[in-house]
């Protein structure tokens, strides 16, 4: 019998009815929700291996596929070549599992933001800059107080419109030893 079984049952205490009214009955609650808490986090332990092994296999089992893939890939790619050298109008090929051929991408534009913003400005082009504003909301809460919901500047007495604060209730919390 395990050391949680017998203080269980030399406790006498049942799910059903259960009521924390001492002490006592609080402790082995608490002893009781470690207990949960400490299989919960075996359970995390062993799903987390497990996740990781087939993580494993799936990518073992993907890269052999892609392997496969590319060898037919280049194949394909090969055979469109030779077509392309036979006629020099030749942009695709339709067949029953589907279609090969060529297509023209679009440019790639590479953009160097510094440099670009700093040459925007330079030359009166600042319309073409996005400028973007957003509260400093770590600095509002250091800077201004708070009274009755309402933000006010100290300084000023102003009240700051936008933001309320809403007070939140007691919340209980149940901590176990390890």
């Amino acid at each position: 019998m395990e050391l949680q079984e017998y203080l269980d049952q030399t406790e006498a205490v049942e799910q059903e009815g259960f009521k924390v009214d001492d002490e006592q009955k609080a402790n082995w609650a608490l002893r009781k929700i470690a207990q949960f808490q400490n299989q919960q986090k075996q359970n995390n332990e062993l799903a987390t291996i497990e996740i990781s092994k087939i993580e494993d296999w799936n990518k073992s089992e993907n890269e052999r596929l892609q392997q496969s893939i590319d060898f037919f890939q280049s194949h394909l790619a090969s055979f469109a070549m030779e077509q392309r050298e036979k006629d020099a109008k030749f942009k695709s090929m339709k067949l029953p599992n589907g279609r090969i051929g060529f297509r023209k991408k679009q440019a790639k534009w590479n953009y160097d933001d510094k440099t670009l913003v700093k040459t925007l400005k330079e030359n009166n082009l600042s319309d073409f800059i996005r400028i973007k504003e957003e509260p400093d909301k770590s600095s509002i809460k250091e800077a201004f107080q708070v009274s009755d919901g309402k933000v006010i500047n100290p300084d000023t007495g102003q009240i700051l419109d936008g933001v309320y604060v809403s007070e939140q209730e007691e919340s209980f919390e149940v901590k176990v030893n390890d």
